[in-house]
């Protein structure tokens, strides 16, 4: 009670859901499969009746070991149900080394993006690297790169996001537009649009880009989930408002600093998303100290 008054109870969400990127679980790295378990379990105790748990790309090297590793780590461990998309180094199939390392100077040719692909939507559960979610009447879309260096050397680590993808995010975004009343729509991919938020000038992040933004720019209730960068929620811009919203989950395997490098102490960060009717709130989590990273942003929107 506050000069007399009764203060009310904050209102809870309607639901919801985490968000985590560049996991970069590999059969062999303790250390990453160490920080994933600590992240699961943090987001499990702070909200225990989440709707979803999103992997936003980068969830392995690109091996199936690497992919049953993940798959038994989560298995061990309470979670909302997963979702998740792919990153460019699920594509890193093409640079194993017989010692089971990586060397980048030269590719498989028994490998090739088309696997790639395959072994994603086996190991996860899709027939397409990108789909659709409707939770609680809200929609959500994943989209993934479907293609690397084997395929055309240009597109380096940007995501390819083939004719058939983008048309199909079109469509679902045209259907929003008429069906959703106001509601935001939430849409996943792991490389970032360049020139958005900080981190992201370095290279184009994804090849159609200018397509996928004018895509986004026509749809403002859009907020766009990216990861691949690594930089800090903390001290980097990385939740920005454009004609939508564009926001980074930084990684949980390391977190990198402003000059690109990795930081010097051990960070791990992720997202924590509350949807109410009349608004969204991300939250920005550090998972060694278990802390909040303030403040919230709040995204208020007009839903009917």
């Amino acid at each position: 009670m506050a000069n007399g008054k009764v203060e009310q109870p904050l209102a809870a969400p309607l639901f919801s859901f985490s968000v985590m990127s560049d996991v970069h679980i590999t059969s062999y790295d303790q250390v990453a499969q160490l920080r994933l378990s600590q992240a699961l379990a943090d987001h499990h105790a702070l909200r225990p009746d989440s709707k979803l748990l999103v992997l936003n790309g980068d969830l392995t090297n690109g091996s199936e070991a690497d992919y049953r590793s993940l798959l038994a780590l989560l298995g061990r461990q309470h979670h909302a149900p997963v979702h998740a998309t792919m990153g460019n180094h699920d594509f890193y199939g093409v640079w194993p080394t017989t010692e089971g390392g990586l060397d980048t100077s030269k590719m498989n040719p028994a490998w090739s993006s088309k696997q790639a692909v395959a072994l994603f939507d086996r190991m996860m559960g899709y027939d397409k690297p990108y789909h659709e979610l409707i939770v609680e009447g809200y929609r959500f879309l994943f989209l993934s790169g479907e293609a690397y260096r084997d395929v055309n050397a240009s597109y380096g680590e940007d995501a390819f996001l083939s004719p058939e993808q983008l048309g199909w995010l079109r469509e679902r975004l045209t259907v929003a537009g008429s069906a959703d009343a106001g509601k935001p729509v939430f849409v996943f991919l792991h490389q970032p649009l360049p020139q958005t938020l900080d981190g992201t000038d370095r290279e184009l992040g994804v090849v159609q880009h200018e397509e996928l933004r004018a895509l986004l720019d026509a749809h403002p209730n859009v907020i766009l989930f990216s990861g691949h960068t690594h930089w800090n929620l903390e001290t980097t811009r990385q939740v920005k408002q454009l004609k939508f919203l564009a926001a980074s989950s930084a990684s949980i395997r390391e977190v990198w600093n402003a000059q690109n490098v990795p930081e010097t102490q051990a960070i791990s960060q992720s997202l924590v998303v509350d949807v109410y009717k009349d608004r969204v709130v991300i939250m920005r989590r550090e998972h060694f100290k278990k802390r909040w990273i303030e403040p919230s942003i709040a995204k208020g929107y007009d839903v009917k």
